[in-house]
């Protein structure tokens, strides 16, 4: 089973040539792997071009965007293999990587997503030589429950393998969502996780380069960046169920009303912002959600509800306190505008 793998790179030329030497190193042998470049560069083209003699490698330069889902893109549309496997330009895969998870998507036809377990390498660290701690200690190895992938992604992206067919019905990554800690990656694996099964390889494959940050900061600057990372999951959820361009999210469809609405309790969670903290008040508050945007009636409105929160116009009020969230919900009878005051809770 041919693979496809897909590496987006910008500016990395000091360590894209070692991501590809892991890609040269692997024990599975039937893979095309596209070097897909935001932008086009002399140093880059310079590092990928000895490896441009394997006829298996293609460098596909770019209109420069700023983000890595737009090159990630058109390295898939590029590739016709079944599988997909995702690279970052300075992440490092173990040499049975691919044998592994082909060999398990093989065993396991229902499985849409695939990941594993990495080793973390900082700075000045050699991953021949030194020992280096797991990125995961404590995660659901094994078959991953929507429900839990839902408030947590466990997927590294370098770890991932999908199945093509997945993504045909999923779509590709958004290139409009906002660059943060998951971003593009996580927004794809909720909406293609909808579509089968979800499984955790607890053997590390990949070696994840951890790059040091500076870590003092004022309590007004950390502050501003909690805010901002429930802005960006608020963004990811809500692309996960609106889809991508013209199309719809798989979350979309009444085969996946669960999943739908674990997205949207979890969207509209993080719509509260940082003031809901913890997670006996993220309990309290995913109840209340339920009976608020699902009662129960005869006249099936809960699935009407459920329906139109894919179209809601929802928007951050212009105030810094982001306490409110306005919707309005079509139904085929009416029109309801629902307004909820989540910081009173």
């Amino acid at each position: 089973m041919t693979v496809d793998i897909i590496i987006p790179t910008y500016h990395r030329y000091e360590l894209l040539a070692e991501t590809l030497e892991s890609v040269c190193s692997q024990t599975y042998s039937d893979w095309k792997c596209w070097i897909a470049e935001d932008g086009e560069s002399e140093e880059t083209r310079g590092v990928v071009e000895p490896f441009l003699k394997d006829r298996r490698f293609h460098y596909l330069p770019g209109p420069h965007v700023g983000t890595p889902a737009a090159p990630r893109n058109r390295a898939i549309e590029a590739g016709r293999a079944p599988l997909i496997a995702f690279l970052d330009d300075d992440d490092i895969w173990l040499p049975e990587k691919l044998e592994k998870q082909v060999a398990f998507m093989s065993a396991h036809p229902d499985c849409v997503l695939l990941g594993s377990n990495a080793f973390i390498m900082k700075d000045g660290q050699d991953h021949q030589k030194d020992r280096l701690p797991l990125y995961f200690k404590k995660a659901p190895f094994g078959k991953v429950p929507y429900k839990k992938h839902v408030r947590d992604d466990y997927f590294i992206n370098s770890s991932v393998v999908m199945r093509r067919s997945a993504l045909k019905f999923a779509g590709l990554q958004n290139e409009r969502l906002h660059k943060g800690p998951d971003g593009e990656d996580y927004d794809l694996w909720l909406r293609a996780g909808a579509l089968g099964e979800m499984w955790l390889m607890d053997s590390p494959l990949v070696v994840y380069r951890e790059f040091a940050t500076k870590s003092s900061a004022s309590n007004a600057s950390r502050s501003r960046r909690r805010s901002d990372a429930y802005h960006v999951r608020f963004k990811i959820y809500s692309s996960a169920m609106n889809g991508v361009g013209d199309m719809p999210s798989p979350l979309f469809f009444p085969e996946h009303d669960r999943q739908y609405r674990l997205c949207l309790r979890e969207m509209m969670f993080h719509a509260a912002g940082p003031r809901f903290l913890g997670r006996m008040r993220h309990r309290i508050w995913s109840s209340l959600a339920d009976t608020f945007c699902f009662p129960p009636t005869k006249s099936g409105l809960s699935r009407r509800a459920l329906r139109a929160f894919a179209a809601c116009k929802a928007r951050w009020p212009k105030q810094q306190n982001r306490s409110t969230i306005e919707c309005v919900v079509f139904s085929k009878d009416r029109a309801l505008q629902l307004h909820g005051l989540l910081a009173t809770l």
